[in-house]
């Protein structure tokens, strides 16, 4: 009885626990859990300021195990995307928001 009970504890235990640290996570793609902020490099593809989005064609980024693509970034706020321009290179800062990656810093370089 105790054996059944000490089983049913761990199990329900396993299965929070995946749940319980949201990672920065690229669409169909399955990746460990990593920092909440990590820092790429790229070019800058498209601007939507109204819609909140920057679309950059980025390098790799080791802490994510992503290697180099383009992608659709939601930024934190209007303001990130003061000066960025197509074409520009750029060092940005990713931060991990409900395990979905948003923009909180673009330098152009």
């Amino acid at each position: 009885m105790k054996s059944g009970l000490m089983i049913a504890a761990v199990a329900a235990l396993l299965s929070t626990a995946s749940a319980a640290v949201p990672a920065l996570a690229h669409q169909g793609e399955d990746h460990a859990p990593v920092p909440q902020a990590v820092e790429g490099d790229g070019v800058v593809k498209a601007v939507d300021a109204k819609a909140g989005t920057v679309v950059i064609a980025h390098g790799p980024i080791a802490a994510l195990k992503w290697p180099a693509m383009t992608m659709k970034f939601k930024v934190e706020s209007a303001a990130v995307l003061n000066g960025v321009t197509v074409g520009k290179t750029v060092h940005f800062w990713l931060k991990n928001v409900g395990g979905k990656p948003v923009v909180s810093q673009i330098h152009v370089m």
